[in-house]
């Protein structure tokens, strides 16, 4: 008889929280987004985001139906937070994607978390009919409404194929997606920009110049300081944009100091700017304004960079 009630009360303390569930739906503008990882923690104060900075552990975690619903059963009443991982699938976005709910004795309890729809590019890296392998890809969007969860998230790039997808890209907002690979002392890179209106998936082949030796100069940064006077070794800034702008090249190179001349071999022919300084906690400061040289095919250019020590004053001149 003693056994048999025991035995009661242990089955109603296990059913004491039987009509206490949180069913959550995960839903992006109207549509059950399945697959996506739902955990369900106490509530220790911290904001939503990031309750799993704080002191809470979760208490469960379960993964969207079909339906988009996750469904946590026999919760004790109290205070919890909600909230999706960001791994979530597809072109999703997260919008309202953590949330705080309060659960109360023999009631059931319902919250929706929100997704948005993202659009993706679909591309292929390629120099001079070639697959650029050594290319790295990367997105960006300045004027897009943003979230905590990773949003134009691109891949690698198929070093067979040069394939590569760049996804989660918000809506109604200008993006670039932006190519670059090593070349010589520098990086190439390429790009184009996107505004998606809806979530659509756009084709793109990211054409990297071919660098033939015929395309090809090089460059002898000489540094010049008034009679006498010593300057730290500092940086030198190269950057060409093709007037086509189908393509940048950029260059950082150390000047000045103990090395004498600075030889910068390789470098795609062009129109150049140059803006060169000191290292910030130089002994000797020194900078210089921005100025400009050209590199023909085939040929050495020589710029002359010529500073005060100590001054903001400096003048640049060239010859070829």
């Amino acid at each position: 008889m003693i056994l048999r009630s025991l035995l009661c009360l242990a089955l109603l303390a296990t059913s004491a929280f039987a009509n206490q569930s949180v069913t959550v739906l995960v839903s992006g503008q109207g549509t059950p987004v399945p697959g996506v990882k739902v955990t369900l923690a106490p509530d220790t104060g911290v904001a939503p985001e990031a309750w799993n900075v704080g002191t809470s552990a979760a208490l469960a975690t379960i993964t969207t139906d079909v339906t988009g619903h996750a469904v946590f059963k026999d919760v004790p009443p109290a205070k919890y937070i909600v909230t999706t991982s960001c791994g979530l699938p597809g072109n999703w976005i997260a919008g309202n994607y953590a949330s705080k709910i309060e659960v109360l004795d023999s009631r059931p309890s319902t919250l929706t978390l929100t997704m948005r729809k993202g659009a993706m590019v679909r591309g292929k890296a390629m120099q001079g009919g070639a697959v650029a392998r050594k290319a790295e890809i990367r997105s960006d969007s300045p004027d897009a409404l943003m979230s905590t969860c990773g949003m134009m998230t691109p891949s690698l790039v198929d070093s067979m194929t040069g394939a590569f997808t760049v996804s989660k890209i918000p809506l109604n907002a200008t993006t670039w997606v932006k190519g670059e690979m090593p070349y010589g002392d520098g990086r190439i890179g390429v790009w184009k920009d996107f505004h998606f209106d809806k979530p659509d998936t756009a084709d793109l082949t990211l054409e990297f110049p071919a660098m033939e030796p015929k395309n090809v100069g090089s460059l002898v940064i000489d540094f010049k300081t008034e009679a006498g006077a010593k300057a730290d070794s500092g940086n030198a800034q190269l950057l060409q944009v093709t007037p086509d702008g189908k393509w940048r090249y950029e260059a950082n190179v150390v000047v000045g100091g103990l090395g004498g001349a600075t030889r910068v071999p390789k470098l795609p022919a062009g129109r150049y700017q140059i803006r060169a300084y000191a290292v910030p906690g130089s002994s000797e400061w020194w900078n210089a304004p921005i100025d400009s040289f050209t590199v023909e095919p085939g040929k050495t250019a020589t710029y002359v960079l010529k500073v005060k020590v100590r001054s903001s004053e400096a003048t640049g001149s060239h010859s070829y």
